[in-house]
């Protein structure tokens, strides 16, 4: 997996401003204890130095920011991601502009996410707006994408809004090959593909075209990607070599041999247990809706759409039978897999109509800690595993010197209660605050 070489050597532009931000208490995102009363030395946008403030060289004429009582953690990656073409509720090709991806963009970073992915329902316009991010043109969460992901012919999610004309519906491992190809040679940071019959509705991705993918994708030096259901499905991905499985396994328990493939293969694992959840949960409109971390982001006109129109669509008694299964099913997997030590990473696959970009991240935490995963490790996932996923753990990820200063102060520290992630005191972006 190469590392991904236009993002990181594309930088914004930044001052060689010196700033310490001391007493804090830092949670570097490795999985070491904590250090309490550390500094973090930031010049332009890199960490120059970090670690307990007695130890750390403050320079002179820095500016120090006091943040006694503060707790650090680094920047939220979120490896699963739809930017774009959705306004409101509304999925539409239509949508995917300018305006409305650095939008998007802005409000992961409102949120503390510093990057996510883009899977494989991009436009090329994205290529053109991710590089005048990392130019500089304006501040947001970074964002890599895998442009048009891969589907059979007539295969899912092809009759989902929007989506018809962008995934790319191959026939043969050949054709396969070329187009997976020819979106590499586009500028894709990663290769996506579903595998999902979607419960019989449609037909799946066979191995022979999935294998060509995945093969063309690494020959072109980058990840690739599966949106996976069935357990069966995942431990043929596994096989054919793919990098990281973008949702839970969520037909049944994983076993042993699953587990073991996932390890000897060095495969990410994204659960994505929001996703579940949303599929379902507003038949019985939850009281989030009107809390102010989530209004702060959502025009109301959207949240009363929600409460009626998605509540409307979200009745049906089978709906919620199998969201909830679903949503079982993955929090159960996510725990068994990290008790295991497989690399489980974080993503949401916010995005589509109610799976609200921002909010759900912090969601997304709260549901891992449900399943029995510890804070800590969340923090890890977020940082340290998606960061290696998606082979930029080099420069982001983990709070390190020499690493991009992409961090999240808050007010309270998120190991007593992982909603204290949500107690945002400042949100820095190579190195500066971000503000929307």
């Amino acid at each position: 997996m190469r590392t991904l070489t236009l993002l990181l050597s594309s930088a914004l532009a930044l001052s060689a401003q010196t700033i310490v931000l001391d007493h804090v208490t830092l949670i570097d995102g490795s999985g070491a204890a904590p250090v309490s009363d550390a500094a973090i030395v930031i010049q332009g946008q890199r960490i120059q130095a970090i670690g307990p403030s007695a130890s750390v060289n403050k320079p002179e004429g820095a500016q120090v920011v006091d943040l006694s009582g503060k707790t650090v953690v680094p920047g939220i990656i979120n490896l699963h991601g739809h930017v774009g073409n959705v306004k409101g509720l509304e999925q539409d090709r239509k949508h995917f502009t300018r305006e409305n991806v650095i939008a998007q963009l802005q409000t992961y970073a409102q949120y503390g996410v510093t990057m996510t992915t883009s899977m494989g329902t991009d436009e090329d316009l994205m290529i053109d707006i991710r590089d005048e991010r990392n130019r500089g043109a304006f501040r947001s969460a970074r964002v890599l994408t895998a442009l048009q992901g891969f589907t059979t012919i007539n295969g899912y999610p092809t009759t989902a809004p929007g989506i018809k004309g962008v995934a790319q519906e191959v026939a043969s491992p050949a054709q396969a090959k070329t187009w997976a190809k020819k979106t590499a040679d586009k500028g894709a940071d990663l290769i996506k593909m579903w595998v999902d019959g979607h419960h019989g509705a449609f037909e799946k991705v066979d191995p022979g075209l999935y294998t060509a993918i995945i093969k063309q994708a690494h020959k072109s030096k980058l990840p690739a990607l599966a949106h996976v259901y069935e357990l069966e499905d995942a431990k043929g991905l596994v096989r054919a070599g793919i990098d990281i499985l973008g949702h839970s396994v969520r037909d049944a328990d994983v076993d042993q041999e699953f587990i073991d493939l996932m390890k000897k293969n060095d495969v990410y694992y994204a659960p994505t247990i929001t996703r579940e959840q949303s599929t379902y949960i507003y038949h019985d409109p939850p009281a989030w809706l009107d809390d102010p971390f989530f209004t702060k982001a959502v025009d109301k006109s959207v949240i009363d759409a929600v409460k009626t129109d998605l509540k409307k669509a979200q009745s049906d008694p089978a709906i919620i039978k199998q969201g909830i299964s679903d949503f079982e099913m993955a929090k159960k997997n996510a725990k068994a897999l990290v008790d295991a030590g497989v690399k489980v990473a974080f993503g949401t696959d916010t995005g589509p109509p109610g799976r609200f970009t921002g909010f759900f991240e912090h969601w997304e935490a709260e549901l891992m800690v449900e399943a029995g995963i510890s804070p800590m490790r969340v923090i890890e996932a977020w940082s340290k595993y998606s960061s290696e996923a998606l082979g930029v753990d080099k420069q982001f990820g983990t709070l390190a010197k020499g690493k991009n200063a992409d961090l999240i102060v808050l007010d309270a520290n998120p190991l007593d209660d992982i909603r204290n992630t949500r107690k945002i005191h400042a949100v820095y972006i190579d190195g500066k605050p971000f503000q929307k």
